[in-house]
């Protein structure tokens, strides 16, 4: 079996150690600090030669910023004689821009999954990555490349403090049939797919709900911005008549105020995931990885 060690971003420590404390693989502690012009300084220590360095690192509020992090980490431990790197990105920016809408445009996700794997990455773990044009990982990445899912969590959770009766499992958008699937293997549900018009940035539409209806709803999606997709379904739900509704979310970068919008909106809970840290967080992915990491690990692959 080969020894698995973990190291860090400053856009995932904490989840690091978590990992750390559940599959028993030591951290490789990282240094970091900024010069004055901006540029930025790395160094890792520990022992990790001829070892499987995991690097976490989750890409949210500042990529650019924690791409180049990333890859100045993964030299570090190359020039340190690991044996393998393995990127582990729970919350993968870029990967919106999944095609060429309009003439002229970049191809984001794979843009960014070719600068993480020239960072020298051998392996890729992603959690619930955006993937709404591409059938699977593999045709964003050209590195094995894993996508776990936290939903299956999420829903467990959300099963603990849910009430009697079946629950109203709706999703946003196409995409999001793959999340209500699997939210509705853990809970008694009835599900609802809705269409979703995108009118910008930060403006959407969604299609009227129809079929039956049940006293409690939740919405699933896989990433939270603005919030004003979850706000216009949620919209809907209520003037439907459901009494109460939560949101499955796992990735929650809640920017410009969304999370007080969605309560101001009548949302009962978000439940959602610390692939990104912030205050909301209730559910870890850190079993999900290190179950993952670990027999990556062992398989030698």
């Amino acid at each position: 079996m080969r020894s698995l060690v973990l190291t860090y971003g400053s856009g995932a420590e904490a989840l690091a150690r978590r990992v750390s404390q559940i599959s028993g693989s030591p951290i490789a502690e990282a240094t970091r600090r900024q010069f004055p012009d901006g540029e930025q300084y790395v160094r890792v220590s520990g022992e990790v030669r001829d070892k499987d360095v995991a690097i976490f690192q989750s890409f949210a509020f500042s990529p650019d910023r924690l791409l180049v992090e990333y890859s100045l980490i993964a030299d570090a431990v190359r020039g340190m004689g690991c044996r393998r790197v393995i990127g582990v990105f729970p919350y993968l920016a870029y990967a919106r821009q999944d095609e060429r809408f309009s003439e002229g445009e970049a191809l984001s996700a794979k843009v960014f999954a070719r600068l993480i794997e020239a960072s020298g990455t051998d392996a890729a773990y992603t959690v619930d990555l955006h993937l709404h044009r591409f059938q699977t990982i593999k045709e964003v990445f050209e590195i094995p490349a894993t996508n776990l899912s936290a939903m299956p969590l999420l829903a467990e959770n959300y099963l603990k403090r849910a009430p009697g009766g079946r629950v109203l499992v709706v999703g946003p958008d196409s995409e999001s049939s793959q999340w209500v699937k699997a939210v509705a293997e853990v809970i008694p549900s009835v599900c609802t797919i809705l269409e979703k018009e995108r009118l910008g940035d930060r403006e959407v539409r969604v299609s009227d709900l129809s079929g039956s209806m049940c006293a409690a709803a939740v919405i699933v999606d896989d990433m939270i911005s603005t919030g004003k997709t979850i706000l216009e379904v949620l919209g809907k739900l209520k003037e439907s008549g459901v009494k109460r509704v939560d949101a499955l979310v796992t990735h929650s970068l809640l920017v410009e105020g969304a999370y007080s919008k969605l309560k101001e909106g009548g949302l009962n809970s978000l439940i959602t995931t610390d692939t990104i840290a912030t205050e909301h967080a209730s559910v870890s992915v850190a079993p999900l990885l290190a179950d993952a990491l670990v027999r990556y690990s062992a398989s030698g692959r």
